[in-house]
């Protein structure tokens, strides 16, 4: 889903309504302008008609031109004069409107009046210069708002969305452990200190929690090892009686070997669940023999037979923990086994581990987890789900990427990518 800007909803938002205003105000002068410049035509209309109308009485033809005015009486049944303004030719009767002529703009009259017809023209140029000024003195105006809009919904955003990104800060930087630090409540915002407090509170709460957990992960640290550790000693004694025939001294070594594993298994369990860096050994190891050793130890718990194949084009060495790396490649050759009827193949080439199976592909949730994109639930996990839990896990803490490049119907081809360069021999 993409994530939307919390300063760019309140940025467009500023800007939408400070340019609505502005668009409404414009359209609101310029209406009111017409109406007043219409209203003063119509009134100085109104007194020049009805002066000439008292001061003409007579029958005769009337024809006043000059520069802003021009006047023309037609008494009834009278045709037009020679010298009848051009502004008038050519009009009907009952006739109002603007007219271009010449460059100039006029508003022009015609209507009946007592025994003839008047014809008023109206120089209205100057006018409609004033008006072309005022809508040009308007529309800057509306450019330099609109202007001083965009700055104040910058400035608006960036000093709403401020505190918010100062409180996102704080929160991120806070480690998750048994003693996490306090947010100060000093926000002036009654909305902010309210998330504050709440998240003070929660922190309350999973701080109980990680304590909690921790206490259950000791006990679980010494009560999965005491029994590895006793099974361990009982081998020894049993090995220091010297009574076993060499088939039993080399079943005896195998449970030996088991049990170191185990060990093994716990420690890194356990370190992976805190969290925390511990003391891994490092060493510098070559794939291919280790892998090899793995799908060996599956052959025996798992019975895979000769379903699972090694193929190993140069030697892969890594810098590593190899209880981790075992585990690592355990968990995924044994998903494959337990969730595939085919053949499985491991391929370890220069910087790249693949497995590759002929199933029906991992499920969506499968691959959400694998990926790093979904957690597992509280209630309810399949092993396979917390066996691709725990390969995500030590895929993080060893750094190295995992990539599904393939999964359908014709199987899947799980990538490990240990970090480059790898150290080669």
């Amino acid at each position: 889903m993409k994530r939307r800007s919390i300063s760019r909803r309140v940025y467009h938002a500023i800007l939408a309504v400070s340019v609505i205003s502005m668009l409404a105000m414009v359209l609101t002068v310029l209406l009111v302008n017409e109406d007043l410049e219409q209203t003063m035509l119509d009134v100085e209309f109104a007194q020049e008609r009805d002066f000439i109308l008292m001061n003409h009485t007579n029958d005769e033809v009337l024809v006043w031109d000059t520069h802003n005015m021009t006047i023309a009486f037609i008494p009834e049944g009278m045709s037009l004069p020679p010298d009848m303004p051009k502004v008038f030719l050519g009009l009907p009767s009952h006739y109002s409107a603007e007219t271009e002529i010449d460059g100039s703009t006029y508003l022009i009259t015609v209507e009946p009046a007592d025994h003839g017809m008047l014809y008023v023209a109206k120089n209205i140029t100057h006018f409609e210069d004033r008006e072309a000024l005022f809508q040009t003195a308007l529309g800057i105006m509306t450019l330099v708002i609109i202007a001083l809009s965009l700055l104040l919904a910058v400035l608006s955003a960036r000093r709403i969305v401020k505190p918010l990104r100062r409180l996102a800060g704080q929160i991120s930087r806070i480690p998750v452990g048994p003693n996490m630090p306090r947010m100060e409540p000093d926000y002036v915002d009654a909305e902010l200190h309210s998330i504050v407090t709440t998240f003070n509170r929660f922190l309350d709460e999973l701080e109980s929690y990680v304590r909690r957990e921790q206490s259950l992960l000791s006990l679980a640290s010494h009560e999965l090892r005491t029994p590895i550790a006793v099974m361990s000693g009982a081998l020894d004694i049993v090995e220091q009686r010297g009574r076993l025939s060499p088939n039993d001294q080399a079943t005896l070594k195998r449970v030996r070997e088991s049990c170191n594993e185990m060990r093994d298994n716990v420690n890194s369990l356990l370190m992976l669940a805190r969290r925390e860096a511990g003391t891994q050994t490092h060493e510098t190891l070559d794939v291919a023999p280790l892998a090899q050793q793995v799908i060996e130890d599956l052959k025996i718990s798992h019975h895979a037979g000769d379903r699972v194949t090694l193929t190993s084009h140069t030697d892969l060495w890594v810098d590593c923990d190899p209880t981790m790396l075992r585990m690592l490649l355990r968990n995924l050759i044994q998903n494959a086994l337990q969730h595939t009827k085919g053949d499985i193949h491991v391929t370890v080439a220069p910087g790249l581990i693949e497995i590759v199976d002929q199933g029906n592909g991992l499920t969506g949730t499968q691959q959400a987890i694998l990926r790093g994109r979904k957690r597992l639930p509280a209630k309810g996990t399949p092993v396979s789900g917390l066996g691709l839990y725990i390969v995500t896990l030590m895929c993080e803490r060893l750094g190295w990427p995992l990539n599904i490049a393939q999964t359908d119907s014709n199987g899947t081809r799980i990538r490990l990518k240990p970090p480059s360069p790898s150290i080669g021999r």
